[in-house]
């Protein structure tokens, strides 16, 4: 089993990861979920700290998981031009021609 370097971008911050080569995508991808709830309670309070920020976000995720919400999409406008912008990158990498 061989590790792959993951590079991911947190809260403005740099982290690398060495994650077996069959996480690496979803270890990108929880990255990409915890981003997401982090800008959506930062656009709510911007007066909270970065560590604060954090937590509420890894806390709403677990809080989701627990739920069994996880996997739901939530219907603001922000995550849906999101979620448009990685569908289309996603089909310009399989499909470079379109």
């Amino acid at each position: 089993m061989s590790a792959a370097k993951v590079n991911l971008t947190i809260l403005n911050r740099q982290y690398t990861f060495s994650v077996p080569e069959e996480d690496a995508e979803r270890l990108k991808a929880a990255a990409d979920l915890l981003n997401v709830k982090v800008d959506a309670i930062h656009a709510m309070d911007r007066t909270l700290t970065t560590e604060r920020t954090a937590i509420s976000a890894a806390l709403q995720i677990a809080f989701d998981a627990l739920e069994g919400k996880l996997g739901e999409i939530p219907e603001d406008e922000e995550t849906i031009k999101r979620l448009a912008t990685l569908r289309l990158k996603c089909d310009q990498t399989l499909d470079p021609l379109t």
